[in-house]
């Protein structure tokens, strides 16, 4: 008997009804999220009223309440890998989430009800901003796949945009869009958006105090003892019992956040130097699919006139963790070819292989005056040795212009000669163990160096000799290394934020294709303002198939423009202060960095000129330099002077030269041995 069309109509009824909670029941039971990194104890409350700790790894699913008390903090990524970050104090329903990556749709509804919070949007916010939403209890906060910060009470918000495409602030009273970095606006309850306007730096302390430090009794977020206003980094926590993760898919480039427009009323600034300071947060997925936040500060300084940008990313791990570099050129306010280099890992790496940051970005400069920076960038980090993937990163970030760090109207032109010293200690990357290692330490004039201040490039070479410990049974020698030679692959700024990349010469060993570089040391590390020093970093294979590194911080170059001999010369005097940077290296293979300083004395007047003083490192070593039979040379291109040292109960030699117009510094190299103890470094400073 045929089925009527009503009876047909029920039926199809009946099996929507019953497919609808099964459907909907299998969305409230997969993870949304995971916990990526937390500090203290923090709850999620679910749907059913039930209450959890959650841990590093923990799973968060639709409908749960994120709660964080006065001491706690809580990090969590998406799977669309769109990240959240809650203050202290702070409370936030996920109150829907859903992510197709083949159709590019999906939503991220949250609620808050008060605290501090940090928003990075991820693919989602790029291809469905309009279902990317906040609700606070005064208004809205929709975002166009950008960055930003509020923080939330039941009758105000407090909202700043850091970078990306905008945001949007609404309520039934009013609606404001903010796409300039650093502009925000408040919201009181029942009234519309203030009109969006810069944030003073009052307005963002009150913003971050619920993410410095550890907290204090006043609840404030002060820690007390006058600290820094710097946000202090969310700390990735031991997990005893790891939940399993949800594992985000790395995006490809082209669902990275598209650079900024400019939307400047003005052109861009024809001279001056700019420094700016701020912070990048993104995560990193490790070849065995691990992830990892990654939350760092930044700063970084423009050439206007030369128009090269040179940035530093601090790591938050503590003094011997390596920062990053990253450098670029502008057009306008746009920069396209960022190029992203570092280290990553610890000296004594006998359980830490070393690694090399390698990535590219694009950024934009913003505001009236060009006074907000942002960017976003991808890559990899590599081991070393065999050149394989360790991890794939994604990072956006941002920075305003600090005006209490040195900012010039003028700039310096044209092109140097500089001539320098070098170091260098070479250990075994295939053994992990940095002993026996092996020493360098250049003579003057192997290291040339061409500075062009218009084109804001370094040009040169470098090269070392044999090593100083040549009882060692292999070896060979460190020559002819290309430093830097364009755009793509050196910067210069000005004379303390330079960079260049290291590639072979003629004569220099096979160098590997990751971990070649010099940096400069930060500008208020430098011992002059006529020499500059920094680090470097090689990574190569010796003829014998040995697989060695000369890797920072304990690899030291120091270089500027060379006084001439019309002013050294029979007559002249001059005594000398600054500071010195070096390495004790034990017998038992232990290499400990030492920062210390310097007092020498060059006199021309005696029959022999001499040069006399000392090297000190406090707690560790005074070496006492006295020679009579100093060797001093000048020419119309380079100068150089050479004593001998001891102290400690060992003895070796100094090599130095003077810079300047006026001899107005010195600098050099020194090595000292003895007693299975050893000294390499190198000194500066300016005449008194």
């Amino acid at each position: 008997m045929p089925k009527s069309k009503s009876f047909s109509i029920l039926v199809l009824l009946i099996l929507l009804c019953l497919a609808a909670p099964i459907s909907s029941a299998r969305a409230e039971t997969e993870a949304v999220a995971t916990v990526v990194a937390l500090r203290g104890t923090v709850v999620a409350q679910g749907k059913s009223g039930a209450s959890r700790n959650l841990s590093l790894k923990s799973q968060l699913f639709q409908e749960d309440v994120l709660k964080t008390g006065k001491d706690s903090q809580l990090q969590i990524m998406f799977t669309d890998n769109s990240i959240i970050r809650l203050g202290r104090d702070s409370e936030m329903k996920i109150v829907e989430y859903r992510w197709q990556p083949e159709q590019k749709d999906g939503a991220l509804r949250t609620q808050v009800k008060e605290g501090t919070f940090r928003v990075m949007g991820g693919a989602l916010a790029k291809n469905a901003p309009q279902n990317f939403k906040t609700e606070t209890p005064t208004a809205t906060i929709g975002i166009r796949g950008s960055m930003y910060a509020f923080r939330s009470t039941l009758d105000s918000l407090s909202v700043v945009f850091q970078g990306g495409r905008g945001i949007e602030i609404f309520n039934d009273h009013g609606r404001v869009t903010i796409t300039t970095p650093g502009f925000g606006t408040q919201v009181l309850l029942n009234a519309p958006p203030a009109r969006p306007s810069r944030f003073t730096d009052q307005n963002l302390n009150n913003l971050n105090r619920d993410f410095n430090g550890e907290g204090g009794n006043g609840g404030d977020g002060s820690t007390g003892g006058g600290g820094s206003d710097t946000p202090t980094p969310l700390l990735v926590e031991s997990d005893p019992t790891p939940a399993p993760a949800v594992t985000p898919i790395l995006p490809p480039a082209n669902e990275l956040p598209s650079a900024p427009g400019a939307n400047l009323s003005q052109a861009p600034p024809s001279d001056g130097i700019f420094t700016y300071g701020g912070g990048l947060v993104g995560y990193a997925i490790k070849s065995n699919e691990e992830t990892e936040i990654i939350n760092e500060n930044l700063s970084l300084g423009i050439n206007w006139y030369n128009r090269r940008i040179f940035g530093i990313i601090y790591g938050n791990a503590g003094q011997d963790d390596k920062p990053a570099f990253f450098f670029g050129s502008t057009n306008g306010a746009l920069v396209s070819d960022l190029t992203i280099f570092g280290t990553d890992y610890n000296y004594n790496y006998a359980t830490n292989d070393p690694k090399f940051i390698s990535g590219s970005g694009y950024g934009a400069f913003t505001g009236t005056a060009y006074d907000f920076f942002s960017f976003a960038a991808r890559g990899s980090t590599y081991l070393i040795l065999d050149s394989t993937i360790h991890e794939n990163w994604v990072v956006t970030g941002a920075g305003q212009q600090v005006t209490d760090l040195t900012n010039s109207t003028t700039v310096p032109r044209g092109t140097d000669t500089w001539k320098g010293f070098a170091t260098g200690i070479s250990v075994d990357l295939d053994s992990l163990y940095p002993y026996p290692p092996k020493l360098f330490q250049s003579s003057a004039d192997d290291f040339t160096l061409t500075v062009n201040k218009d084109a804001g490039t370094l040009n040169g070479t470098l090269s070392l000799g044999y090593e100083l410990n040549a009882s060692y049974p292999y070896g060979e020698e460190i020559v002819e290394l290309q430093l830097g030679g364009t755009t793509s692959n050196s910067v210069y700024v000005r004379d303390d934020l330079m960079a260049a990349l290291i590639t072979e010469g003629d004569g220099s060993p096979d160098l590997k294709p990751y971990g070649n570089f010099m940096v400069v040391a930060g500008p208020t590390e430098q011992f002059s303002t006529y020499v500059t020093w920094g680090y470097w970093q090689i990574a190569y294979t010796e003829a014998n198939e040995s697989e060695r590194i000369i890797a920072t911080p304990h690899s030291l170059w120091i270089a500027g423009r060379p006084s001439t001999d019309s002013v050294i010369r029979p007559g002249f005097t001059g005594s000398y202060s600054g500071g010195a940077r070096g390495s004790k290296l034990e017998a038992s293979g232990a290499a400990t960095y030492l920062t210390g300083t310097c007092n020498l004395t060059a006199n021309f007047d005696a029959a022999n000129p001499i040069t006399s003083g000392n090297i000190t490192f406090p707690g560790y070593v005074t070496l006492a330099v006295n020679s009579a039979s100093s060797s001093i040379t000048a020419s119309s291109t380079s100068n150089s002077f050479a004593a001998a040292i001891s102290g400690g109960g060992t003895a070796g030699s100094l090599k130095g030269a003077f810079f300047g117009p006026a001899a107005n510094a010195i600098g050099g190299n020194f090595y000292s041995s003895g007693g299975g103890v050893q000294y390499l470094g190198i000194f500066g400073g300016n005449k008194q």
